[in-house]
């Protein structure tokens, strides 16, 4: 049996990084996908580096042309898709829904919900084709409001709507929206530099507080669990938003990553 292949988007830096080397890891064909060109590159190095096998595209999942070719490159090199995790994601804007400004929500939308769903339409044909599995990489804010990320919340409530209708159109599949938890990102920088022009004081204080006083996850540590997910997710889970420290997709961790550092 060849190995198989999980795409992973936004995966020059921070938790997408972290997925595709521990992917890598796990013995995976990783194709990343990312704007960021040389970061990506340098991911991809790491996994080859490590023994395993790397395809970096470089492209912007807003744009569909550039959602296609991931899909046309990776069969071309790897023959199949097995699993695909839709990270790349932005939180900005950063301000109440009474400012918002509509370039900027279109903006976050075309990343963060239509990225996916253009990433999932041309997969799709292969993974049917291997029954695998779509990772969608959700957040806390998807069913919890918080004040001035409102573009970021609904879209992440979209993407969890989406994992449904996957689950219902698709049923050969495997799709699950995952909360990864509060991850030590350039996510978290961004609310630290500009959340004090658009959050509530306390909503700001909350997450500068888990910077100092270090309670932010290390991207591997939910990383493992997304990457595990990608290749051995259970299929009964379909349709649903499961929190990267479920004790079924533990469970998964420690039976299938028992030696991979995280």
């Amino acid at each position: 049996m060849s190995d198989p292949t999980v795409i992973v988007t936004g995966a020059s830096r921070g938790l997408g990084a972290a997925v595709a080397r521990l992917a890598g890891q796990l013995g995976a064909n990783v194709v990343l996908m990312a704007r960021t060109e040389g970061s990506l590159a340098a991911v991809a190095r790491e996994i080859e580096d490590g023994g395993g096998q790397a395809l970096a595209v470089a492209g912007d999942v807003s744009q569909p042309d550039d959602c296609q070719q991931v899909i046309d490159r990776t069969i071309e090199r790897f023959g199949g898709i097995d699993g695909l995790v839709n990270n790349a994601g932005i939180l900005e804007p950063i301000g109440p829904v009474a400012e918002a400004e509509p370039e900027a929500w279109h903006r976050s939308w075309a990343v963060n919900v239509l990225g996916p769903v253009m990433m999932c339409r041309s997969a799709l044909p292969h993974l049917r084709a291997s029954k695998g599995r779509v990772i969608n990489v959700s957040s806390g804010a998807a069913v919890n409001a918080v004040e001035g990320w409102g573009a970021y919340c609904l879209s992440k409530a979209a993407l969890n709507h989406l994992t449904r209708m996957l689950a219902a159109e698709e049923p050969e599949l495997t799709a699950i929206s995952c909360r990864p938890g509060v991850v030590d990102t350039r996510m978290q920088e961004t609310i630290r530099q500009r959340g004090p022009k658009g959050m509530p004081q306390d909503e700001y204080e909350r997450f500068v507080s888990y910077h100092e006083e270090g309670e932010l996850l290390p991207p591997e540590v939910p990383g493992l669990a997304l990457a595990v997910l990608a290749l051995y997710a259970r299929h009964e889970w379909t349709g649903q938003f499961m929190s990267w420290d479920h004790e079924g997709i533990q469970s998964l961790v420690r039976r299938y990553a028992s030696s991979t550092a995280a």
